[in-house]
């Protein structure tokens, strides 16, 4: 990139904050705040990767959510591809979701035992009308190619793979959209070596 010109940032969050309160049982009023995050500050710019660090319960995985707006913030701003997404709603967000993706923690807790891992990994492309029938089965089958895992296995459910290949069923539904933003919340604890 030639010197002088700025490239605006995939990713800034400034000043961000996510309090939860604290009920006082015999009283039933607030009892005080948990301050699980308070005032924090970074930026992403295309194709770099910040990584979180710190020890169990500090806010890494509040952050996470608060920055995919799947829990609303207390305080600060959070920008995407330059958009301010802090305050917007749930139809106001819908064309940013399809930029920004998630890798939970839980593999098993974040996916649908309901549905065939073909349909999990599917599910955002006909939410987005970005693939539908052969088009559809295609592109699933190369995402699983993509993390290790064989098309045959599409019919499969959730309980019918281990641990870490249901972590890679999440990698593959995240990488569905080709975002340019996935947030992942300890992506690889759960992966086979």
């Amino acid at each position: 990139m030639p010197s002088g010109t700025a490239q605006t940032p995939v990713l800034e969050v400034a000043g961000l904050k996510k309090h939860f309160p604290l009920r006082n049982r015999l009283l039933r009023g607030p009892a005080g705040h948990v301050f699980a995050v308070d005032g924090v500050n970074f930026s992403i710019a295309e194709g770099e990767t910040l990584g979180l660090v710190g020890e169990s319960g500090c806010g890494k995985s509040t952050v996470a959510r608060a920055v995919m707006r799947l829990i609303e913030p207390t305080a600060g701003s959070i920008r995407l591809n330059g958009c301010d997404i802090t305050h917007l709603g749930k139809a106001e967000m819908r064309p940013h979701r399809r930029e920004m993706q998630i890798i939970f923690q839980d593999p098993f807790a974040s996916l649908n035992p309901r549905m065939s891992a073909g349909a999990i990994v599917g599910e955002p492309l006909l939410v987005h009308g970005v693939a539908r029938g052969k088009d559809l089965a295609g592109r699933v089958a190369a995402l699983f190619e993509q993390v290790g895992l064989r098309a045959a296995q599409m019919r499969a459910f959730p309980h019918e793979f281990s641990g870490g290949q249901r972590q890679r069923i999440c990698i593959a539904r995240a990488l569905a959209l080709s975002p340019r933003l996935i947030v992942g919340d300890e992506p690889v604890s759960a992966l086979d070596v």
